[in-house]
């Protein structure tokens, strides 16, 4: 049977598979997109979920933070625009059929312009947006049933290709964008079994980083922005005829996953096809393809031989290790020796300093217990609730109580003590040290903690608690360096102890109580002393500001006084000198002035000679009672003015 091309010419569209088992295909292609669908709805949901419950599906939560969710989440989103644009093309194909468009634009021809281009477009930024909000975080933990969660993992992949396979059974004739659908149907099963390989070759041991999750991603990323740049072409390009109108969902990076598409024949006769380049007549082909074995050897040879170069940071040394004996210790620098397996580098620290903090897992004293969910309900001057026993206001992580011998009155009995030390060591800087903490220890870390724990509870069992708190921390330290330094090299560890500090050494916590009592005592003592001082300040205010004003009220008594004096003497040398000049006239001036003076305080009678003498005024001129008649003037005297 003979079936037209896009070239032949045709009378009706009836006779084109593609377009009249449009109906026929787009139904599996219904079921296929409905399943999908809500494998991404459900994907979302449980997302959401996990969003508002945080801690419930630790196993799905932490294959979130290595972006498998993202990467599914934007494969399917993919997958799902693809087979929505082939039902949207697969429907135009229907109603042209019906309106039997052969040669001019149809529905099929307007449904794969803009509304196929702004379907694709859509579902690619949402491919992307997914991608973008869950990245990979975080590596997975090694779960002890990865087993398990691969196979989990497989059984969607499989339901995938089950999908990818029907689209796969339909003829290429009755649904030209077949091949480029079912590369991408690919794409959800390729990521759960890529994430499933990486799970397989972490939980072997196989150290694979984050670069594996991102590079997964980052090809889903690729198919998405090549689909996407494919679609801008259909807003340049101009409608097509019903039969060349096509979905456009082709993409060379999905069309990866397609088996067998990495042949160089096929990839030779898409050359050959496409663009017109016959590369099995190329000399410089054949000479490559016939020179590609030795030099690959060679490449391979002097990779091998490159792995006897060796690089030592100025931080490190190199234990060179030839067949299996160290023979050297190599200085920083580079360094050119026999290549693996017959010569080997193993590194060690150079002057790197760590800080070993004791705790009371390793030290093998007791870890105080407080109450710290108890509210603190205590006041100033009442005694301590038991989660605020301690005498220091910081209570560090590596703290650690001993129990010690004390007194009590005659008795004797035991007390406990709080230590907080942090130990500085190194690796020691002869090539004999580098040797020995290479070669006789695993774990220095430990190993310094473990024998400054012993040493620090020997120091604690020999001593009474007056004698320890009589002892400066600096003392501590020292004899406490010097016994762990000796232990460490009694084991020829090589290593070389710097500094022991002890951060605090506390007293116990049954002294808290009379330690805030003291406080309490000190604290009202100098509220007293404060409050005298203001009274003192205060009184002595007030004298300073009476004294003051008394001063300056006498000051200005004095000063008027002083004036006034000034004023009668200004006034009495005036009249001296008045005297002096006018004489008699002076003192009849002074007279009237006087006389206007007492005349102005008293009242005035008129006596006149012409009066009758009946009724003429009578003046008594005689003295008051009580009044010495040698002050009085004599009666009918004459006063004669000066």
């Amino acid at each position: 049977m003979h079936l037209p091309n896009d070239g032949d010419e045709v009378t009706s569209l009836s006779v084109i598979p593609a377009f009249s088992d449009s109906r026929r295909v787009a139904r599996p292609l219904r079921w296929i997109s409905i399943a999908y669908a809500l494998c991404l709805l459900a994907l979302l949901a449980a997302l959401v979920w996990m969003r508002h419950h945080h801690g419930a599906l630790p196993v799905f939560a932490d294959l979130t933070h290595d972006g498998l969710t993202g990467a599914l989440i934007a494969g399917l989103t993919v997958t799902l625009t693809a087979l929505l644009s082939c039902l949207l093309i697969l429907s135009g194909r229907a109603r042209s059929l019906a309106a039997n468009a052969i040669t001019r634009p149809s529905a099929v021809s307007s449904l794969a312009g803009w509304p196929q281009g702004l379907l694709l477009l859509t579902g690619m930024l949402a491919a992307a947006l997914a991608l973008r909000s869950l990245p990979p975080s975080a590596l997975p933990p090694i779960f002890a049933n990865w087993p398990v969660l691969t196979g989990i993992l497989a059984v969607p992949a499989f339901a995938f290709l089950i999908g990818e396979r029907c689209v796969g059974a339909i003829p290429a004739v009755c649904f030209p964008e077949r091949d480029p659908l079912a590369a991408l149907l690919r794409l959800p099963a390729a990521v759960l079994l890529a994430y499933a390989a990486l799970l397989a070759a972490r939980g072997i041991g196989v150290p694979l980083g984050a670069w594996a999750a991102v590079l997964i991603q980052a090809y889903i990323g690729l198919v998405a922005a090549e689909l996407a740049l494919r679609t801008l072409a259909i807003w340049f390009l101009p409608p097509r005829a019903p039969m060349a109108a096509r979905a456009m969902i082709g993409s060379a990076a999905a069309s990866l996953l397609q088996p067998g598409h990495m042949q160089l024949g096929k990839a030779a006769e898409k050359l050959k096809t496409q663009f017109g380049i016959d590369i099995t007549r190329s000399w410089a082909i054949s000479y490559a393809r016939t020179a590609a074995a030795p030099v690959l050897l060679g490449l391979l040879l002097f990779t091998w031989c490159l792995s006897g170069v060796v690089r030592v940071g100025l931080d490190a040394r190199g234990s060179y290790e030839r067949f299996g004996a160290p023979v050297a210790m190599l200085e920083p620098g580079l360094h050119i020796l026999l290549p693996w397996p017959f010569g080997r580098v193993r590194m060690v620290e150079y002057g790197v300093v760590h800080a070993v903090a004791l705790d009371s897992t390793v030290a093998g004293g007791t870890t105080a217990t407080t109450s710290l969910g108890v509210a603190d309900l205590s006041t100033a001057d009442g005694p301590p609730p038991p989660s605020a026993n301690r005498l220091w206001d910081q209570q560090f992580a590596n703290e650690t109580s001993y129990i010690i011998a004390s007194a009590i009155g005659s008795r004797q009995s035991f007390e406990t003590a709080s230590v907080s030390i942090n130990v500085l060591y190194r690796v020691g800087l002869t090539d004999a040290d580098a040797r020995a903490a290479l070669y006789s220890m695993v774990d220095p870390a430990s190993l310094v903690r473990s024998i400054a724990g012993r040493e620090l509870a020997h120091f604690f069992v020999d001593r009474t608690l007056s004698e320890v708190l009589g002892e400066r921390n600096e003392e501590i330290a020292t004899g406490l360096r010097t016994a762990v330094q000796q232990d460490l090299d009694a084991q020829h560890s090589g290593l070389e102890v710097l500094s022991l500090i002890v951060e605090s050494l506390h007293p116990p916590g049954g002294a808290a109580i009379a330690y805030r009592g003291v406080q309490t005592a000190q604290i009202i003592a100098s509220m007293q002393y404060s409050q005298e001082q203001g009274r003192a300040h205060t009184t002595l205010s007030a004298a300073l500001s009476s004294a003051h004003n008394m001063r300056v009220v006498a000051e200005a008594t004095a000063a008027e006084r002083v004036d006034s004096a000034l004023g009668e003497q200004s006034r009495a040398d005036a009249d001296s000198l008045a005297h002096r000049a006018g004489g008699r006239a002076f003192l009849l001036e002074r007279y009237f002035h006087d006389l206007k003076t007492a005349l102005a305080q008293g009242d005035v009678e008129i006596v006149d000679h012409r009066l009758d003498h009946a009724t003429a005024a009578i003046f008594d001129l005689r003295a008051p009672a009580g009044t010495s008649t040698a002050s009085m003037p004599a009666p009918n005297a004459a006063y004669t003015p000066p």
